[in-house]
């Protein structure tokens, strides 16, 4: 079990049931973990397994929502006829998007900001190079400052600028620069690991309730998921730093994509879920703030 208020099932085969009022995952007849109802907002299936009536029962009483995935995409979603708990999120989330666009998609820039210069930092430290993470953090707080979406997307676009030249003369490879049509190899894998990102994003935004089409920083635009894309500015920098990282070590070879599929595969799960329930709880009020990396 993992991410607070939600439990997710990643064994395959596994069978959820009830044992003494409470929710137990079991496993060849092992059990895995067990939880209280009353601390569950959902149970997302990860793999294929299966579940009791009584579970689904508990679920409908406690107001628990049931998610299932396939390959990593969401394909059900079983909502407690008791409940309107994704209801209740949209329309809070609608709510924010008309009083607090503009905070809210700062945020994520800041978030993505101030993780590029984490990212950046690392090798300024390692190698007494000048990468100009100065500015980037100028930036960051500049963004605090932007009364419109308008203005965040262009200290976002600076920022974009500053980081990608400095990471163009990290990796031993030709690159031109970020651009995500180009053929190669570097742009390539970013192309790959951001839409791995981008489909457990989705898994996550789905699993917390969240209409992904509702967005802040990207405007809803119809069949685009642009909170989806919101939410993985923060993470974007986490995918840079491991193919930063495989670049420097085997070249062209570290970036193939086998390599990126086996090395992305878990990268940012856990936090990418937690983040997406923290925002959606910022919508009944609590404050949201990026995640940070370390």
């Amino acid at each position: 079990m993992e991410g607070g208020t939600i439990a997710f099932v990643k064994d395959w085969g596994a069978f959820l049931h009830v044992k003494d009022n409470m929710i137990v995952c079991s496993l060849k007849g092992k059990d895995m973990w067990s939880v209280s109802p009353v601390e569950l907002s959902s149970i997302v299936f990860l793999v294929t397994g299966s579940v009791s009536s009584e579970v689904i029962a508990l679920a409908n009483e406690y107001g628990i929502d049931l998610v299932f995935f396939r390959k990593g995409e969401p394909v059900a979603k079983v909502i407690p006829a008791r409940y309107g708990g994704s209801m209740k999120v949209w329309l809070s989330q609608l709510k924010a998007w008309k009083s607090s666009r503009v905070k809210y998609a700062s945020v994520f820039v800041r978030g993505k900001l101030r993780n590029q210069r984490v990212v950046l930092r690392y090798y300024e430290r390692k190698y007494s190079l000048d990468l100009s993470t100065e500015r980037l953090q100028k930036l960051e707080e500049e963004v605090i400052a932007c009364s419109t979406v308008k203005q965040v997307m262009g200290k976002e676009a600076e920022g974009a600028r500053i980081y990608w030249s400095s990471v163009k003369s990290l990796i031993p490879l030709k690159f031109p620069g970020r651009k995500r049509k180009s053929e190669d190899p570097f742009n390539v894998a970013l192309n790959v690991g951001y839409a791995m990102l981008r489909r457990r994003v989705w898994s996550a935004v789905i699993s917390a309730g969240l209409n992904p089409y509702v967005g802040f920083l990207h405007s809803i635009r119809s069949g685009r998921e642009s909170l989806v894309f919101d939410l993985m500015e923060e993470f974007r920098p986490l995918v840079d730093k491991f193919l930063i990282g495989k670049a420097r070590e085997k070249g062209e070879e570290g970036i193939s994509l086998r390599e990126v599929y086996r090395g992305l595969s878990n990268v940012g799960e856990d936090e990418v879920f937690t983040q997406a329930r923290r925002l959606a709880r910022s919508f009944e009020g609590e404050e949201y703030s990026p995640f940070l990396m370390k």
